[in-house]
Protein backbone atom coordinates (compact mmCIF):
# COMPACT_ATOMS: atom_id res chain seq x y z
CA UNK A 1 0.00 0.00 0.00
CA UNK A 2 1.15 3.45 -0.82
CA UNK A 3 1.30 6.16 1.86
CA UNK A 4 -1.77 8.41 1.95
CA UNK A 5 -1.91 12.05 3.03
CA UNK A 6 -4.59 12.85 5.61
CA UNK A 7 -5.43 16.17 7.23
CA UNK A 8 -6.26 16.86 10.87
CA UNK A 9 -9.47 18.70 11.72
CA UNK A 10 -9.56 21.58 14.20
CA UNK A 11 -10.46 18.97 16.86
CA UNK A 12 -7.37 16.86 16.08
CA UNK A 13 -9.38 14.17 14.26
CA UNK A 14 -8.40 12.46 11.03
CA UNK A 15 -10.12 10.10 8.63
CA UNK A 16 -8.37 6.85 7.82
CA UNK A 17 -8.57 6.01 4.12
CA UNK A 18 -11.31 3.47 3.34
CA UNK A 19 -8.79 1.10 1.77
CA UNK A 20 -6.94 0.87 5.11
CA UNK A 21 -10.13 0.54 7.17
CA UNK A 22 -11.31 -2.27 4.90
CA UNK A 23 -7.95 -4.08 4.98
CA UNK A 24 -7.96 -4.10 8.82
CA UNK A 25 -11.76 -4.62 9.15
CA UNK A 26 -12.09 -1.36 11.09
CA UNK A 27 -15.66 -0.24 11.69
CA UNK A 28 -17.31 2.45 13.78
CA UNK A 29 -16.29 1.77 17.38
CA UNK A 30 -13.08 -0.12 16.51
CA UNK A 31 -10.21 0.61 18.87
CA UNK A 32 -6.66 1.55 17.90
CA UNK A 33 -3.64 1.99 20.13
CA UNK A 34 -1.58 5.09 19.40
CA UNK A 35 2.18 5.40 19.97
CA UNK A 36 4.82 7.89 18.91
CA UNK A 37 8.42 7.12 17.92
CA UNK A 38 10.34 10.26 17.05
CA UNK A 39 8.23 12.02 14.43
CA UNK A 40 6.29 8.86 13.53
CA UNK A 41 2.74 8.26 14.75
CA UNK A 42 1.81 4.57 14.81
CA UNK A 43 -1.71 3.14 14.98
CA UNK A 44 -2.34 -0.51 15.76
CA UNK A 45 -5.64 -2.37 15.73
CA UNK A 46 -6.73 -3.57 19.16
CA UNK A 47 -8.60 -6.86 19.16
CA UNK A 48 -11.50 -7.25 21.56
CA UNK A 49 -11.22 -10.13 24.00
CA UNK A 50 -14.48 -11.86 24.67
CA UNK A 51 -15.12 -13.50 28.03
CA UNK A 52 -15.34 -17.28 28.08
CA UNK A 53 -18.80 -18.68 27.57
CA UNK A 54 -20.25 -21.11 30.08
CA UNK A 55 -20.00 -23.92 27.50
CA UNK A 56 -16.32 -23.31 26.64
CA UNK A 57 -14.50 -26.67 26.72
CA UNK A 58 -11.73 -25.27 28.92
CA UNK A 59 -14.09 -25.47 31.92
CA UNK A 60 -14.12 -29.28 31.60
CA UNK A 61 -10.37 -29.29 32.16
CA UNK A 62 -10.24 -27.20 35.33
CA UNK A 63 -8.52 -29.18 38.08
CA UNK A 64 -7.76 -32.33 36.05
CA UNK A 65 -3.97 -31.90 35.92
CA UNK A 66 -1.74 -33.43 38.54
CA UNK A 67 1.24 -32.39 36.42
CA UNK A 68 1.02 -28.58 36.18
CA UNK A 69 3.56 -28.41 33.33
CA UNK A 70 0.96 -29.84 30.92
CA UNK A 71 -1.64 -27.31 32.07
CA UNK A 72 0.44 -24.41 30.67
CA UNK A 73 0.48 -26.06 27.24
CA UNK A 74 -3.29 -26.56 27.25
CA UNK A 75 -3.78 -22.95 28.31
CA UNK A 76 -1.63 -21.70 25.41
CA UNK A 77 -3.51 -23.92 22.94
CA UNK A 78 -6.83 -22.65 24.26
CA UNK A 79 -5.73 -19.01 24.01
CA UNK A 80 -4.67 -19.63 20.41
CA UNK A 81 -8.08 -21.08 19.57
CA UNK A 82 -9.86 -18.11 21.16
CA UNK A 83 -7.64 -15.63 19.29
CA UNK A 84 -8.44 -17.39 16.02
CA UNK A 85 -12.18 -17.29 16.73
CA UNK A 86 -12.49 -21.07 16.94
CA UNK A 87 -14.25 -21.02 20.33
CA UNK A 88 -17.22 -18.92 21.35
Amino acid sequence: MQAELVKLTSKGQLTLPKEYRDKLCLDKGSHLSVTVKGDTLMLKKVYELKPLSDNDPIWDMVGIFDDRSRAAFVSMEHDSCVANGELG
